[in-house]
C-alpha cells in the first residue's frame, strides 16, 4: 500500500473578492504538487513569503488527505498559541466558502490546547471523528500538570487505593480535601458525596457522573490511553502520601495536601510519559505551522520528533510523537534567514515519520538520510561560493565602478554593463565577476535538490489593476519619508538646534567603544524616552528584541568615561512637555506623517523596537491629533480652538437623537445599503450603532463633515458619503467594501468576531468619560486615558492575547483605530491589509526578515493596493549621519545578501557596522539572479 492522497476537486480556492484567480490557480497548482511530492518523500516545507495564502494551501492538503483516508484518521495542524484562534477562524472560512455545502456539513474540527485534549479527541469512534485537529504548540510538552489533568490525577489516586485494604476512613478523609489537593475547590459544593461517586466508579462512567452533578463535559474525562498507562504504574508512593493525610482537621493539614500534590504532580508526569509511549496511533499527516521555531534541536517542540541516541545505552529513546505521523509539512515564510544547517536541520525532523508501515517513502529511511546528505553537500559547496563572492565584493569600492576607464555615477549602471561587457576591469571587479558566475551555478546546483524540499512563491511587484499594471510597493526612506521624493532616498533625516548635542556626544561615545555594539545610540535614534528608559534601568543597555542575538554589550558602570557621557548625554536632552516630540528628528517625521496620512482618509501601521518608544508615539499622535482637530474645527466653525471639542460633541450627539434629521438621514442610507446583503440583515441594529458611533467621532467630524454650515439639507447628508479620501475611496465604497466582506468572505464565526469587536472599541466620543471605557489596563500601561485618542492604539508583548485580537480585527475596519502603534509581536500571523497600506518601520531591526515580516502585515492576498490601484507605502526613518544611518545602509545591503547566503551572521559592534555601512551596496538584480526559484511552475511534470 503506497501513500496516495489525490486533491479533492470539490474543492474551489477561487473566492471572489477575497483573491484573484492567479492567486487561487497558484494555490491549488502548489496544493496539488505537495500531495504528489508526499507519495515518495516524508515531508516538505511550505515557505511561501508572507501573505501568499499556505494556510488555505494547508487547508486544502489537509482536507483532500482527510476526506480520501478510507479509516477516517484526523490530519494534526500544530499551530503557535498565537494564532490558536486564527487557524480555525480561518478553517471556518475556507468549510463555508471553498467547499460545496454536502462536503462542507461532512467536515469538522476538533482544538486541543492540551495534550488531554489531544488524547481524547484520538479517543473519539469513527462516526464522530473529526478531520482536522489543531493542536496548539506546547500541548504535548505541558503533560497533565494543567488543570485539563484534574481527573487523571482523580484516577491516579483510584488507581493508589485500588485493592487497599481497609480504606474507608481514608476515603472519607480524602471526600473532604480533595478539591484542595486538586484545586478545584469549586467542585466541593456537591458535598463528599460527589468525589464518593467517582472514586467507587469505574472511570468510564465519570462522564455521566459529572454531568448528573452539572459539570458539562463533552468527552470521557480519562482518555482510554491514560487508563492503560496508569496500570503500568507504581503507586505505592502516592498511597503512602495519602495515608498521611490528617482524618479530621488539623494544624497540618495544608502542609500534608501540599506534600501529597508534590507526590501527585511527580507520579502524574510518569503517568504523561507512559501515557505517550505506549500510544499506537498513525495519523496520515502532520501540518506544522512557523516551523522556523523547530531551528533549534534543543528546544521542547524539537524534541517532540527528534530520536535521541543515549551514548551509554545503544537502544535509541523516541520522541513521544516519533512515528505517529505518516508524512509532515512544515510551513514558514523566513525559511533562507536560517543558515542551511538550520534548514537541514528541520528537514531532519522527517525521520520522526512512520517509517515501518507500508505507506513509507521507498527506500526508507536509509534513502532519506542519504538524500539529505547530499544536499548538505551541495548547500556547503553553495554557500562557500557566496560567502567568497561576499568577501570579494566586500574589497569594491567607488574606483572598481569603471568600464574602460571610464567611471561610473552607481553600482546599479555599472552592473549591467559589467555583466555583458567583461573588459576594462579592475582586479577586483574580475575578481567579483569570476566568483559570480561560480556561486550562480553552485547555487543552481543546490536548487536542483531543495526543490523538492522546499516550495516558495515570491510576491510579483507589480499587481494588475483595471487592465494595467501598477507597482505594488513604494519604499521611502530617511528624508525621502517627508516629501515622498525619490531624489532624497539616500539622504537622512536632519539633526537641527538643540538635538544635536544629544546626539554629538552619542557619536563621542561611539568613537570611545567601537568593538561594543552601541545599543544606548540605538534607543537615542529612536526617541529619547527610549534612551532614558534604558538607561534607568540598567539592563546592559539591551533592548528585548528576540531577534537580536549579538552578544556584544555592556554595562556603562564598567567604564567611568562611558558613565561621565551618558550621564552628560541625558543631561542634554530636551525637558518632557507638549512640544517634546518636535524636537526629536525621527519622531518629529514619524508623529508628522501619521497626521498628515490620517488627515487624508488612511489609516497606519507604526512599527518601533523598544517600549518607550510604542508608549510615546501614541502619546505623541495622540496630541498631535488633537491639536489638529482644534485647529480645523475652529476655522470651519469659526470659534476659538478652546470650544471646539465642546461642539463637535454637541454634533455627534444628533447622531443618537431619535428624532434628529442626521440620524434618520444615516439609518435610511445605511439601513438601504445592507438590504442588499441578506446574510447581513441580522446585524442590521449593531452595523448602524457602529456606523452613527464611528461618524459622530470628532476625527471624522473635522475631516468629512460641513462644520462650516449652520443649516443642513438632504444634499448635505448624502454627501458625507461620498468624499474621497487618498486612495480614492469615499464612505460609501468603503462601507460596500466592508459589508462585501463581511457576507462574501467571512464565515459565520469571524463575522460575529467582527461585529463584536467593533461595539466593544468604538466609543464615539472623545469625552473623557467615555475614552477610559474605550481602554482595558493592559492597553494603557500606566498611562493615563485623557492623555490618549481612541483611535490611536498601542500594541506590544505586554499587551492580552485578547486585546491584540480584537485591534487586529477593527483596525482591518473602515472604523477605529485609525493608527497602530505595535512591536513586532504583531509581525507574525496577523491580516491588518484590507483598509491600510502605509506602514512605518520607526525603528528598523537588524533581521531583514524581520522587516518582510512587518510589511506582510498589510501587503498579503486582497490587500488594499489591489483595489485602490494604488501601491502600499512603507517608510524607512533614519538620522542622517548618526549609528542610525549605518544601520539603515547594512541592513539594507544585507537584506539583498541574505537572498543569497543564508542565515548569515554578523556582528553588530559600532566597528563592523561602520565597515558594512561603507560597502558598495549589493544591487538588487544581482541578488535576484543568484536566490533559489522553488517555485511550481505551471503545467508541471515534475
Amino acid at each position: 500500500m503506497s501513500y496516495i492522497y489525490p486533491y479533492n476537486d470539490a474543492i474551489n480556492l477561487f473566492v471572489k473578492g477575497r483573491i484573484s484567480k492567479n492567486d487561487a490557480e497558484r494555490q491549488k497548482r502548489t496544493a496539488k504538487k505537495i500531495l504528489c511530492l508526499l507519495e515518495n518523500q516524508p515531508g516538505l516545507i511550505l515557505a511561501d513569503e508572507v501573505g501568499m495564502g499556505k494556510t488555505f494551501v494547508a487547508l486544502a492538503v489537509a482536507l483532500s488527505v482527510a476526506t480520501s483516508d478510507k479509516v477516517k484518521r484526523p490530519v494534526v495542524i500544530m499551530v503557535p498559541s498565537t494564532l490558536k484562534e486564527k487557524w480555525p477562524r480561518d478553517f471556518e472560512v475556507f468549510r463555508e466558502k471553498c467547499l460545496p455545502e454536502a462536503l462542507s456539513s461532512s467536515i469538522h474540527y476538533g482544538r486541543a490546547e492540551t495534550g488531554v485534549d489531544f488524547l481524547k479527541l484520538l479517543d473519539d469512534e469513527e462516526e464522530n471523528r473529526k478531520s482536522i485537529v489543531f493542536l496548539t504548540h506546547g500541548a504535548m510538552s505541558r503533560g497533565l500538570t494543567d488543570d485539563s489533568g484534574v481527573w487523571i490525577k482523580l484516577a491516579l489516586i483510584q488507581r493508589a487505593l485500588y485493592r487497599r485494604w481497609d480504606t474507608d476512613r481514608l476515603k472519607k478523609a480524602l471526600y473532604r480535601v480533595l478539591g484542595r489537593l486538586l484545586r478545584v475547590t469549586k467542585f466541593d459544593r456537591p458535598g463528599e458525596i460527589f468525589w464518593k461517586k467517582l472514586l467507587d466508579s469505574d472511570t468510564g462512567k465519570w462522564l455521566c457522573i459529572l454531568n448528573r452533578f452539572g459539570i458539562g463535559e463533552k468527552d470521557d474525562p480519562v482518555p482510554k490511553g491514560v487508563m492503560d498507562a496508569l496500570r503500568e504504574i507504581n503507586v505505592q508512593s502516592l498511597y503512602t502520601e495519602i495515608q498521611k493525610i490528617p482524618q479530621r482537621e488539623s494544624k497540618n493539614l495544608g502542609e500534608r495536601i501540599r506534600e501529597t500534590r508534590s507526590v501527585l504532580n511527580k507520579e502524574i508526569r510518569e503517568v504523561w510519559v507512559k501515557c505517550l509511549a505506549s500510544l499506537h496511533v498513525q495519523l496520515p499527516l502532520l501540518i506544522l505551522d512557523e516551523a522556523h521555531h523547530l531551528k533549534n534541536p534543543d528546544t521542547k517542540l524539537a524534541s517532540l520528533f527528534q530520536s535521541k541516541e543515549a551514548e551509554e545505552d545503544a537502544e535509541e529513546l523516541k520522541g513521544p510523537l516519533n512515528g505517529m505521523f505518516e508524512r509532515m509539512i512544515f510551513l514558514t515564510a523566513t525559511p533562507f534567514q536560517l543558515g542551511h544547517y538550520e534548514l537541514c536541520s528541520i528537514l531532519e525532523r522527517f525521520q520522526g515519520i512512520s517509517w515501518e508501515n507500508s505507506t513509507a517513502p521507498a527506500g526508507g529511511l536509509a534513502r532519506f538520510q542519504a538524500e539529505l546528505a547530499d544536499l548538505k553537500t551541495n548547500l556547503d559547496q553553495a554557500q562557500r561560493a557566496a560567502v567568497r563572492l561576499d568577501h570579494d565584493w566586500e574589497c569594491l569600492n567607488e574606483d572598481d565602478l569603471v568600464m574602460n576607464g571610464q567611471k561610473l555615477t552607481s553600482v546599479h549602471e555599472w552592473w549591467p554593463i559589467v555583466r555583458t561587457k567583461q573588459v576594462g576591469l579592475t582586479p577586483a571587479s574580475s575578481l567579483v565577476i569570476k566568483f559570480y558566475e561560480q556561486t550562480k551555478q553552485q547555487m543552481k546546483n543546490a536548487e536542483t535538490l531543495l526543490k523538492k524540499w522546499v516550495i516558495r512563491h515570491i510576491r510579483p511587484k507589480s499587481v494588475p489593476f483595471n487592465g494595467d499594471l501598477i507597482e505594488r510597493r513604494k519604499c521611502f526612506a530617511g528624508k525621502s519619508m517627508i516629501s515622498e521624493n525619490d531624489e532624497c532616498l539616500t539622504e537622512g533625516l536632519k539633526i537641527t538646534g538643540t538635538s544635536l548635542l544629544p546626539f554629538l556626544l552619542s557619536a563621542r561615545l561611539v568613537a570611545l567603544n567601537p568593538e561594543t555594539r552601541p545599543f544606548f545610540s540605538e534607543g537615542l535614534a529612536s526617541s529619547y524616552e527610549a534612551f532614558r528608559n534604558t538607561r534607568k534601568h540598567r539592563q546592559n543597555i539591551r533592548p528585548t528584541d528576540s531577534d537580536d542575538d549579538d552578544g556584544a554589550f555592556f554595562n556603562p558602570e564598567d567604564d567611568p568615561t562611558v558613565e561621565w557621557y551618558l550621564h552628560q548625554l541625558d543631561k542634554s536632552l530636551p525637558p518632557n512637555d507638549s512640544s517634546y516630540y518636535v524636537q526629536h528628528p525621527k519622531v518629529k517625521a514619524t508623529v508628522d506623517k501619521v497626521i498628515d496620512l490620517w488627515l487624508q482618509g488612511e489609516k497606519v501601521l507604526v512599527f518601533c523596537h523598544y517600549v518607550a518608544t510604542g508608549k510615546v508615539l501614541r502619546q505623541y499622535i495622540s496630541e498631535a491629533m488633537r491639536n489638529k482637530i482644534r485647529e480645523l474645527g475652529a476655522i470651519k466653525i469659526g470659534c476659538e480652538p478652546g470650544e471646539i471639542m465642546e461642539r463637535l460633541e454637541t454634533i455627534g450627539t444628533r447622531f443618537f437623537d431619535q428624532d434628529s434629521r442626521l440620524r434618520l438621514a444615516t439609518n435610511k442610507k445605511v439601513v438601504r445599503m445592507i438590504q442588499t446583503y441578506h446574510v447581513l440583515q441580522t446585524y442590521e441594529r449593531e452595523i448602524l450603532d457602529i456606523v452613527r458611533r464611528y461618524l459622530r467621532t470628532p476625527t471624522f467630524l473635522v475631516r468629512y463633515f460641513p462644520l462650516e454650515k449652520t443649516k443642513l439639507d438632504e444634499l448635505d447628508y448624502e454627501a458625507i458619503f461620498h468624499v474621497k479620501d487618498n486612495s480614492g475611496f469615499s464612505l460609501q465604497e468603503l462601507l460596500t467594501h466592508f459589508f462585501d466582506f463581511l457576507q462574501n468572505h467571512c464565515g459565520e464565526a469571524e463575522r460575529r468576531s467582527f461585529v463584536d469587536a467593533l461595539l466593544s472599541i468604538q466609543t464615539g466620543s472623545f469625552m473623557s468619560v467615555d475614552i477610559a471605557k474605550a481602554y482595558t489596563e493592559d492597553e494603557l500601561q500606566g498611562e493615563k486615558s485623557e492623555r490618549l485618542l481612541p483611535n490611536v492604539r498601542l500594541i506590544n508583548g505586554t499587551t492580552k492575547q485578547e486585546t491584540r485580537q480584537k485591534i487586529m480585527l477593527t483596525f482591518n475596519t473602515p472604523f477605529y483605530p485609525d493608527v497602530l502603534v505595535t512591536s513586532s509581536v504583531m509581525a507574525e500571523g496577523v491580516d491588518l491589509h484590507l483598509n491600510c497600506r502605509y506602514v512605518i518601520h520607526h525603528d528598523l531591526c537588524w533581521n531583514p526578515s524581520t522587516l518582510e515580516q512587518r510589511t506582510g502585515r498589510v501587503d498579503r492576498i486582497g490587500a488594499k493596493v489591489e483595489k485602490c490601484g494604488k501601491p502600499i507605502h512603507v517608510y524607512l526613518p533614519f538620522i542622517s549621519e548618526t549609528q542610525d544611518e549605518k544601520m539603515y545602509r547594512v541592513v539594507m545591503d544585507r537584506e539583498r545578501w541574505f537572498k543569497v547566503v543564508m542565515g548569515e551572521k554578523y556582528k553588530l559592534d559600532a566597528k563592523t557596522t561602520e565597515k558594512l555601512a561603507s560597502r558598495i551596496p549589493f544591487p538588487e538584480e544581482a541578488a535576484e539572479e543568484l536566490m533559489f526559484n522553488l517555485s511550481v511552475r505551471e503545467a508541471s511534470t515534475d
